[in-house]
């Protein structure tokens, strides 16, 4: 899959999660942010939203759930986190 595509797929899946909050969180988190992920970012962030439900990624945003330790990295990178 091309960096366009994941791009593409991953903005898709953010803008139409189902619920109104949802939306508007991953905006501020994904959207918002695209310039700053490259294509291995990218892959994980697909790959987060098709391993895990919108409650969990929530879950994970807002820090009520340990993030799984393959993806710490990207979180940070998602939260500003140094």
């Amino acid at each position: 899959m091309s960096f366009n595509s994941i791009k593409k797929a991953i903005k898709y899946r953010v803008t139409y999660s189902g619920t109104k909050e949802t939306d508007i969180l991953y905006k501020r988190y994904f959207i918002d942010h695209f310039n700053k992920f490259n294509e291995n970012d990218l892959k994980n962030i697909k790959e987060l939203f098709d391993n895990f439900s919108d409650n969990e990624m929530y879950d994970f945003l807002t820090k009520k759930t340990n993030i799984p330790y393959q993806y710490k990295s990207i979180f940070k990178k998602i939260l500003n986190e140094k």
